[in-house]
């Protein structure tokens, strides 16, 4: 179900527009790893909404890393950011058994 979940999200994902690192619509910061109180890892940030308009959906996708390998992926989605808005990136670190050290921003996409 997971990796029929995660095609599909892929999939929508790249037949809408995807935000480059240029693109003057939303604004990601201060990512950083955070650990729960029952010992999961997520990654928590900010994505911001700088049009003056609502995005319908706002996907961010992170590569988890451990040695500079890729070991997991952790994704977090937004409806209806409005403008101006600030959104919690609350994404939880889905790996195997390698708990990575850092990730890296893979995809970051949003819907007007």
């Amino acid at each position: 179900m997971k990796p029929l979940l995660i095609l599909i999200l892929l999939a929508l994902t790249f037949s809408w527009g995807i935000a480059r690192a240029g693109d003057k619509r939303i604004l990601i910061s201060d990512l950083h790893f955070v650990k729960t109180a029952k010992g999961h890892m997520r990654i928590e940030g900010l994505v911001k909404n700088l049009t003056n308009h609502p995005l319908r959906q706002v996907y961010v996708a992170f590569n988890l890393l451990k040695n500079g390998m890729v070991v997991g992926y952790s994704t977090d989605i937004v409806f209806n950011l409005q403008p101006k808005q600030e959104w919690l990136i609350n994404a939880r670190c889905h790996t195997r058994i390698v708990k990575p050290d850092h990730f890296r921003l893979a995809e970051l996409s949003a819907i007007p």
